[in-house]
């Protein structure tokens, strides 16, 4: 099959079927039949896929609609249940569910998200660059 083929092989849709389970592409790409050896490897090239991207979009969708589960109703369900839990003096659930909340919409984060796509050289020399102005 040629490389840039929007098909998927067989492979790669039980590749799509199995990364839907809880999201691991190594887990998914050995339950599809690659090598233990190349798990992991195989399961970022082919998640980098255009077309294994939009297999697992639309799979995603197509499985919100079966369940009838989407983010906007698991935010609902979660503000009920920490106005609930903080009417009656939970406190400890109330901040759990708000906890929940704050995670979907990245209002804390573990991590420094860095998003500058200038190469780093450029970055290094603006850096000099700035120093040398202020040494002047």
């Amino acid at each position: 099959m040629p490389r840039h083929s929007t098909e998927l092989t067989a492979k790669e849709q039980r590749f799509v079927a199995e990364y839907l389970v809880d999201g691991n592409a190594s887990r998914a790409a050995r339950s599809a039949g690659y090598s233990e050896r190349s798990a992991e490897r195989q399961g970022s090239e082919l998640t980098a896929k255009p077309h294994v991207k939009r297999a697992i979009a639309a799979a995603l969708k197509a499985q919100e609609k079966r369940t009838l589960v989407t983010a906007d109703a698991n935010l609902r369900g979660l503000e009920r249940l920490a106005m609930k839990a903080e009417g009656i003096g939970e406190l400890g659930n109330a901040i759990t569910a708000r906890v929940w909340i704050g995670k979907h919409y990245k209002s804390f984060t573990d991590r420094l998200e860095v998003r500058d796509t200038t190469p780093r050289a450029e970055r290094l020399a603006a850096a000099r660059a700035r120093r040398n102005k202020d040494a002047e």
